[in-house]
């Protein structure tokens, strides 16, 4: 807008009207802004009234998790809907998102964060690419063992697999390991696996206690994490919102005007309504050049209506917004 009204005044004969000029076009551009933001207002009130008309919570669940039988993403699927849960592996990411969109599964259980590596930007893009809430989360502690086929040592070892999330978590134990490689493979309970049926005692496996009894690998090393506090957050997906009292975490994304000061003015939404900001980070938007979508967590129930009063505010201040879920969080 800067740049088109430098561009009118630029082009006057007569400069003494460059002041009338430049009202005339900024009046124009500020009623086009306003009716935007209505409509976008509206677009997204209805995503806030889907989230206040939530469907109930499945009985008696179809799960599908990330990985291979015996992984993390298996442990916090249990971790949340019990042992007895009926539950499928997706080789990947996108795999469990398309079985929810196939209606193969109720729920998909992803990891999102870890507590050393950090945000899993892979699940954040696919869960704003297809639109789906989060609807519970759970946190599983990392507690990573080479695994070895029996009867194998540390000093046989010449070549570990694991998902490179396990590798990046267990480099400092790595880098203490002589003439031995490391590579990345699907993930930590399928690298298990592979190892396993190799039959090869100079390969081994990052991965945890449970897919060693699995796949019936012995510890060659425990705890190998370089961090003794790592643990992963799942979150629980869902193609419809689940809301109740109990929930007291929203998620949400957006994208901002590519102006000075935008960010400071929709932060300050939340420290005006005195509501506690988790999380903020960014993530660039393939089709803008150094533009970027925001993805927050903040404490709140959209129940209550004083959070709704001040998402509300804050949506206004977006160009775009979308509510990923209101959720109960993990207990850490």
């Amino acid at each position: 807008e800067k740049q088109v009204l430098k561009d009118k005044t630029d082009r006057l004969f007569d400069k003494s009207k460059e002041n009338e000029v430049y009202e005339f076009f900024s009046s124009i551009m500020s009623i086009s802004r306003d009716r935007q933001n209505r409509e976008l207002h509206r677009r997204n009130t209805r995503r806030i009234e889907d989230m206040l008309k939530p469907k109930a919570h499945v009985d008696d669940p179809v799960v599908a998790y990330f990985g291979t039988e015996g992984s993390y993403s298996e442990e916090a699927a249990i971790e949340y809907f019990g042992e007895d849960a009926k539950r499928f592996n997706a080789k990947n990411f996108e795999d469990a998102f398309l079985s929810l969109k196939d209606d193969k599964a109720d729920y998909a259980v992803l990891p999102i964060e870890n507590s050393y590596t950090g945000t899993i930007s892979d699940v954040i893009d696919l869960l704003a690419d297809y639109n789906y809430y989060i609807v519970g989360e759970a946190a599983i502690p990392i507690r990573h063992c080479l695994l070895g086929l029996p009867g194998a040592s540390v000093g046989d070892i010449r070549h570990i697999y694991s998902h490179e999330q396990g590798i990046m978590q267990s480099m400092d134990f790595l880098k203490t390991l002589k003439d031995v490689e490391w590579d990345t493979y699907f993930n930590t309970a399928r690298s298990a696996k592979m190892v396993a049926e190799s039959g090869d005692k100079t390969k081994a496996a990052i991965a945890s206690r449970r897919s060693a009894r699995l796949y019936g690998l012995d510890i060659l090393a425990e705890d190998i994490n370089n961090s003794n506090k790592n643990t992963t957050r799942f979150i629980v997906v869902s193609k419809a919102p689940e809301l109740d009292k109990d929930c007291d975490k929203i998620s949400a994304a957006f994208t901002l005007p590519h102006e000075s000061g935008e960010l400071h003015r929709v932060l300050a939404c939340f420290a005006r309504g005195g509501l506690n900001l988790l999380k903020i980070e960014s993530r660039p938007l393939p089709d803008r050049n150094f533009e970027y979508k925001f993805f927050v967590d903040y404490v709140g129930n959209l129940l209550d209506e004083d959070v709704r009063r001040i998402t509300n505010g804050v949506i206004e201040g977006t160009s775009e917004f979308e509510l990923l879920g209101n959720y109960k969080a993990a207990v850490k």
